[in-house]
């Protein structure tokens, strides 16, 4: 299943950010305007990929693979640091029911995202072991899996990103984040689920997308807090992102109007 069902447009547009997402058309490597929207969800753990329009129809880029639906194309991330600084990069495993940070689930967790990304860069088809309490543990970094020394279960492991708002966004967030119209009616927010499914914010759930707007007309590039039964998040309109600040999961957030 697909995580996004927005489509977007790609061109030679720069990007002036610390990465650049390229596609190869015609043997020539060309940028892709907005590429923004496509960074704020390669950021999210949970998204496997995401469909865009080219001049060769649609194409889905797998982000585990960096690879593409179409044989014809190619894509490419590129890191556009300066030499005297590294990418931040987070990794996690998927539990039952959301991916979670490594270090992000209090002290009885041995290794930090810094661990695994240190030995990930000296061995990156090699393994590393740790200990949880007293359970042993093994990351296979060719397979992306976790395992369990002690029962033997196995875990999707992934490697993105850490998300940071440096987009540069000029025009209003919501628009440029890739809001779709509807036909009359009040404007609606949305998130997108762990399952890929986008959902409206509920007030007896969280918060309502009257309360959302409210806060939005009054600053469009502000930060919105809120909290459910469970977690608090903080919804960032000027990257359209909501984040779990006990987990640091980041998902994509919509506006329909």
């Amino acid at each position: 299943m697909y995580t996004d069902d927005e489509e977007y447009y790609f061109g030679s547009g720069g990007s002036g950010k610390y990465y650049e997402w390229q596609l190869m058309i015609k043997n020539r490597w060309l940028r892709i305007d907005g590429d923004h929207v496509i960074e704020t969800h390669y950021c999210q753990p949970g998204a496997k990929g995401m469909t865009i329009n080219t001049t060769k129809g649609k194409v889905f880029i797998d982000f585990d693979t960096l690879e593409t639906s179409n044989k014809g194309v190619r894509v490419q991330r590129l890191s556009v640091l300066p030499p005297d600084q590294t990418e931040d990069v987070c990794w996690y495993f998927r539990d039952e029911h959301e991916w979670w940070e490594y270090g992000s689930r209090g002290p009885g967790t041995s290794v930090s995202s810094r661990d695994i990304e240190r030995h990930f860069t000296l061995y990156p088809q090699g393994n590393l072991r740790f200990t949880v309490g007293s359970n042993g543990y093994s990351l296979d970094f060719r397979t992306m899996t976790q395992m369990n020394l002690n029962t033997g279960l196995q875990r999707r492991i992934r490697r993105r990103p850490k998300f940071t708002n440096s987009a540069g966004l000029r025009s209003p967030p919501a628009l440029l984040a890739g809001s779709t119209s509807l036909s009359g009616g009040k404007p609606k927010w949305e998130f997108m689920d762990q399952y890929g499914k986008w959902t409206e914010y509920q007030k007896h759930v969280s918060i309502s997308s009257e309360d959302i707007e409210v806060q939005f007309k009054r600053n469009p590039y502000g930060l919105l807090t809120f909290t459910t039964k469970k977690f608090k998040y903080e919804l960032d309109f000027a990257a359209m992102t909501q984040r779990n600040l006990s987990t640091n999961t980041v998902r994509s957030v919509r506006r329909l109007e």
